[in-house]
């Protein structure tokens, strides 16, 4: 179990073009509910979600953006379609592990919860480190827009 774990990490960190030393948060942010634990990545997506509102609030103040743009913004990439879609381009869904039941099924709510329990993972593991963070965003495609 532990070299198809290691195997997996792996693969993910080279989907992703990043490293993670703890491979135990980033496995777990690609646990759905259920499949091994109750509540699988939702604490960690609880966490994801927050760090990212705030890393893009903060790009937006860098950037002397309006309330309103950094509100307009957040909403629209923190979004669940925006993540469950950005999951998706990405192909993060090969790497889930579902419920049973689930066959090989995974919701945009189930996508969407995973992208946030990566960025989590990594607030996390990073001791909440912007550049580390500034690193997943980008390789997630969930950076403040240029235009």
């Amino acid at each position: 179990m532990a070299s198809v774990r290691s195997k997996l990490i792996d693969s993910i960190q080279d989907h992703l073009g990043v490293s993670f030393e703890n491979s135990t948060l980033i496995h777990e942010a690609f646990m759905a509910a259920d499949a091994v634990g109750r509540d699988g990545n939702k604490d960690l997506a609880l966490i994801g979600d927050s760090a990212l509102q705030l890393f893009l609030q903060s790009q937006g103040r860098a950037r002397h953006a309006s309330r309103e743009q950094i509100n307009q913004i957040v909403s629209r990439i923190a979004s669940n379609t925006s993540l469950a879609q950005r999951g998706f381009e990405l192909g993060l869904d090969r790497y889930i592990c579902k419920y049973p039941s689930q066959g090989n099924f995974v919701s945009d709510k189930l996508m969407a919860t995973t992208v946030e329990a990566i960025v989590g993972a990594v607030f996390l593991e990073t001791s909440w480190d912007r550049a580390a963070l500034q690193r997943i965003v980008d390789a997630l495609g969930l950076a403040w827009p240029d235009s």
